[in-house]
């Protein structure tokens, strides 16, 4: 796992067209970057991007730990008489492994650890979009925004998925009320692939239909916005779902207070692709269920201390039903996999955050999230943390000498893995509730303009060297530094 933050910065490429990057760091780690966009035209514009970036892992006393990811995206856009219309199509290549076992084992009993080639994994993400919005200036017609986007997903092992969604938006002013809606018509076609010979391949398909009409007006100093959602869930059998949704805010002192309450719901997609790209190391074929965010009723207030100060601190309670849990495999692997379970959460988050902005250059922005967890089925809602406190800020001098410093704590989470006897057992003899220990990441990046084309960039991750598991037996990297350079054309 490359460590939690890793955002190299970007050279001035407002100015320009096109860039280009390259770097190469510590545990063998190159990145290149191309980026062309030729969107000066007022009615028409495309643009291309490829991605490089792959690493040895370094990482000791587990197994090798090699990852990769390889992208290309590209768009078109074009501007009608009322309509604004863009294509786009993206493809992906991810690589990891499993690499989350102790080689110690393995050496003890003088049995050969797995190599690269059979704890590997790869997924393939190709993706196809279109959209057409309205681009009219009258606000008492019918503005729209419809999009199409089909994405075919697979891995190595040949489980595979292909997602076709539409999504249209419309909404319409009349006097100092809003009418709006949205429709999604969203399916999913999945077929898991095993590469245990005792489990049989097996498929799920289902459709989600979701219309979420709605109603807002507004004054000088108040919003009020009330709507709901109503859903069409079809898989392996058809179910219905209704979430309320309204919003209220009001205005106090010019917007340096503004109160605000809510509730929220919606039916969610658990799709292989949304798992997978949330725990890379989960089985090669795991099972699907949709989540039902029941509700989510929150209030709060946010608001201004300076022109420069904002503040906004919220208190929320959520019900998940099926929502996904990653538990650690003992059924399709040796303890280096993860399996997804489902079960209803309830939460409660206290939120609040600040952030900085002196127009001049620099910038802060903090947030602390606690949680609690009330699970209905398992002993604990695994691997969720009971806090979150990010911290970000940028100084730019000049806009020749940029720093960036980010920071991330997280607290104990409890996991669930299997306990073998041996490494030579098909199955394990129990299960334990195991504590990840709460992390510290510091990320610092420097960039420096040589010239208005030129810059050289030096990019610090876990720069505090902490040695955490992200998810249970997955360390991440120590101190991933990467130097390099960009050039504008």
């Amino acid at each position: 796992i490359a460590p939690a933050r890793l955002n190299v910065v970007q050279a001035n490429e407002r100015l320009y067209k096109g860039f280009v990057k390259a770097g190469f760091g510590t545990y063998s780690t190159p990145l290149g970057e191309l980026y062309y966009d030729a969107t000066r035209a007022k009615d028409k514009g495309y643009g291309i991007h490829l991605k490089h970036f792959s690493s040895n892992g370094g990482i000791k006393d587990v197994g090798p730990s090699q990852y990769g990811f390889n992208s290309v995206d590209a768009f078109y856009k074009t501007i009608l008489s009322r309509h604004e219309l863009k294509v786009g199509a993206d493809y992906g290549r991810r690589r990891v492994n499993y690499y989350g076992y102790r080689t110690e084992a393995f050496d003890t009993l003088n049995i050969p650890s797995p190599s690269t080639k059979d704890i590997r994994q790869f997924y393939n993400d190709l993706g196809f979009q279109a959209k057409v919005k309205s681009l009219y200036t009258d606000s008492t017609k019918l503005a729209h925004e419809v999009g199409l986007q089909a994405r075919h997903y697979t891995n190595r092992q040949g489980s595979r998925e292909t997602n076709i969604l539409v999504d249209a938006d419309v909404h319409m002013d009349q006097g100092s009320e809003t009418y709006g809606g949205r429709l999604i018509v969203d399916n999913n076609a999945y077929r898991g692939v095993s590469d245990d010979e005792l489990t049989p391949d097996f498929r799920q398909n289902g459709t989600i239909i979701g219309l979420s009409p709605s109603v807002s007006t507004s004054g000088k100093r108040y919003v009020v916005r009330v709507g709901a959602g109503l859903y069409l869930d079809a898989m392996s059998k058809t179910t219905f779902h209704f979430y309320p949704q309204a919003y209220l805010s009001y205005s106090l002192f010019d917007d340096i207070l503004v109160p605000y309450a809510g509730v929220d719901g919606e039916r969610q997609r658990n799709s292989f692709r949304s798992l997978t790209k949330e725990n890379p190391w989960l089985i090669p074929a795991p099972g699907l269920a949709n989540t039902s965010k029941l509700y989510d009723i929150y209030g709060g207030m946010r608001g201004s201390l300076s022109s420069r100060i904002g503040f906004d601190v919220r208190v929320s309670t959520s019900s998940w039903r099926d929502r996904a849990l990653f538990i650690t495999d003992g059924l399709y692997s040796f303890g280096n996999a993860f399996n997804v379970l489902y079960d209803k959460v309830n939460v409660l988050n206290v939120s609040g955050d600040v952030s900085y902005d002196d127009e001049r250059g620099t910038r802060f922005h903090a947030r602390l999230d606690i949680f609690s967890y009330d699970t209905e089925d398992q002993a604990e809602a695994w691997n969720l943390p009971p806090y979150q406190l990010t911290i970000g800020a940028r100084y730019s001098l000049r806009e020749k000498l940029i720093v960036k410093l980010d920071a991330m704590f997280m607290g104990q989470r409890k996991a669930l893995t299997p306990v073998f006897a041996s490494i030579q057992d098909e199955a394990p003899s129990e299960v334990e509730i195991i504590e990840l220990n709460g992390f510290f990441d510091l990320y610092l990046g420097v960039e420096y303009r040589y010239t208005k084309r030129l810059s050289l960039f030096l990019d610090m991750s876990n720069i505090s060297a902490s040695k955490y598991e992200r998810w249970a037996r997955y360390p991440v990297q120590r101190a991933l530094i990467l130097l390099g350079a960009s050039y504008a054309f």
